[in-house]
């Protein structure tokens, strides 16, 4: 992807003799951000850069072998340091019925406003 003039300002360094240099992302609107980058997960972001690396072949980063680099551990788009939530029977079914009022209520909220 080519970068765009809104992504990059003149340098506020000297010593940069007015340089083009990437702005700082807080700084680009969060709209503009999402239409011109799809990953707005770190670890799809992550997970996309290792495809792109392994020169688009997805079945290749699972066999990548370039332990040293910090994205190693994320390639697979998980974060391996964190520890997966184990639910009771109970605490799936509340979250069930909480899922489903929500819908519920989504649906109330668009049929009560249509158009």
């Amino acid at each position: 992807m080519a970068p765009s003039s809104e992504l990059l300002e003149i340098s506020p360094f000297q010593a940069d003799d007015e340089e083009r240099v990437g702005r700082i992302p807080t700084e680009v609107p969060s709209d503009f951000l999402s239409l011109k980058f799809r990953a707005q997960n770190p670890l799809k972001a992550i997970r996309a850069k290792c495809i792109d690396c392994c020169c688009d072949n997805a079945a290749e980063v699972r066999k990548c072998v370039a332990v040293k680099c910090d994205l190693w551990p994320f390639r697979m788009g998980t974060n391996p340091f964190r520890k997966r939530r184990v639910l009771s029977t109970e605490q799936k079914r509340e979250r069930v019925e909480r899922l489903s009022t929500s819908q519920q209520l989504t649906k109330d909220k668009r049929d009560a406003n249509p158009g």
